[in-house]
């Protein structure tokens, strides 16, 4: 009888709803645009060397958190 009363009083509380942040919203925009075509659509071979090192240069570094607002929930 115990128990289940124990039980229900150490149950973790929902995780609360992520918050909209503008990484979210650029990512959001991005999938909604239509896909690039043609012969510019992709990256010159310099843009693929500088983000791919970027890339390499990246690895293991850690990143400080992003400090949110705080937003009202909606009812």
């Amino acid at each position: 009888m115990i128990a289940p009363l124990l039980l229900t009083a150490l149950a973790a509380p929902p995780l609360p709803l992520p918050l909209e942040s503008e990484a979210r919203r650029v990512i959001e925009w991005q999938l909604a645009s239509p896909p690039r075509e043609g012969r510019e659509s992709g990256l010159s071979p310099e843009e693929a060397d500088a983000v791919h090192r970027r890339y390499l240069d990246s690895i293991g570094e850690t990143l400080e958190p992003a400090r949110e607002e705080r937003r009202p929930t909606r009812p």
